[in-house]
């Protein structure tokens, strides 16, 4: 090298130190154009990004609670039209049931044996008893009572515990005592709700009997309630459950916690760890307290609606990812050497 040294000369050399000297400011001004390209926030634009950040998250948290809120009224609402469906379910079937037994006991009534045996003075009981055995066989479920003239039952079929008592005070026995045509209404006794027929038995201007068709208000037309519209129901004098629709003591249970809340408004109510909307109707039909209890879950309404239980979410999660993705975008600059 020393030998064939390259000089360069005078003019090219102050060129190549003049670049050299400037290479440094280039760079500065690169990262200087860096560093106000992202400027720092001040400290009113943090306050502010802060503020409207939790703005947009309390907004979503809002909207979040208010929509779970009115889910959860919709499905009270929505199972609230259940019981009335099951109330309505009731009286169409306990009217039918009326309705039967209304035209049974004008068919019973005119029956040649029983009204033969009516007829007979000193008329043996057990002879009307049988009477009535062979007639209740046709009909398949309820009973059938003969009342002597003051009103107490004289024979009956499939109502041992009424035997021999005294009913010349019930409404429905004075009704029929005035009239010729059938009298229709309700008894509690023996621990039970009996829709009945009553009709007089004439021979000319003499009354000698009444012939009783009823009814209880049984398993059967509850069990058929709760088949068509999904919700239990309990037959209730005073604050006892005489009548269920369900044997499962989880049904049980509310029925016992909800017989003493008398109104048609449903109540939610909670009974091992699941929750129900419940009624209690009054029946003014007898001289005791009669209610009807309904009950239907609230679990098997909010199932269906699960999907939009999860979308309440949503919003809150989207804000949330917003959030993120600004507070990513702000970057303290850094400084090039």
């Amino acid at each position: 090298m020393s030998e064939h040294q390259i000089h360069l000369p005078a003019s090219d050399r102050s060129r190549a130190s003049g670049s050299q000297e400037r290479v440094p400011s280039i760079v500065q001004r690169i990262a200087g154009s860096q560093m106000t390209s992202q400027p720092v926030p001040s400290g009113a634009s943090r306050l502010w990004l802060v503020l409207a950040v939790g703005l947009a998250v309390g907004l979503a948290t809002g909207w979040t609670f208010v929509t779970r809120s009115q889910l959860q009224a919709a499905i009270v609402d929505e199972t609230s039209q259940h019981l009335i469906g099951a109330r309505g379910a009731f009286d169409a079937l306990r009217a039918r049931t009326q309705a039967d037994i209304t035209a049974q006991c004008r068919l019973l009534v005119d029956d040649p044996r029983l009204k033969s045996t009516l007829a007979t003075a000193g008329m043996d009981a057990a002879t009307v008893a049988d009477i009535l055995q062979d007639l209740t066989k046709l009909r398949r479920s309820g009973f059938l009572l003969v009342l002597d003239p003051d009103g107490r039952v004289f024979a009956q079929a499939g109502a041992a515990e009424l035997e021999g008592v005294d009913l010349s005070a019930s409404a429905v026995v004075k009704k029929a005592r005035d009239t010729d045509d059938v009298a229709l209404g309700s008894w509690a006794l023996a621990g039970e709700v009996m829709d009945l027929s009553i009709k007089s038995v004439r021979y000319g201007d003499t009354l000698v009997a009444y012939l009783v068709v009823g009814q209880p208000i049984d398993e059967a037309l509850l069990a058929a309630v709760e088949h068509q519209t999904g919700v239990s129901v309990a037959s209730a004098l005073a604050n006892k459950v005489v009548t269920a629709s369900s044997r499962d003591p989880v049904i049980a249970s509310v029925f016992a916690n909800v017989i003493g809340l008398v109104g048609e408004a449903p109540r939610v109510v909670t009974s091992n760890g699941h929750t129900f909307a419940a009624s209690v109707v009054e029946l003014p039909e007898t001289a005791q307290s009669h209610h009807l209890v309904l009950v239907s879950s609230l679990d098997t309404v909010a199932r269906r609606f699960r999907v939009v239980h999860w979308m309440t979410f949503v919003p809150p999660v989207l804000v949330l990812f917003a959030v993120l993705f600004v507070l990513s975008t702000i970057r303290l600059p850094r400084r090039i050497t």
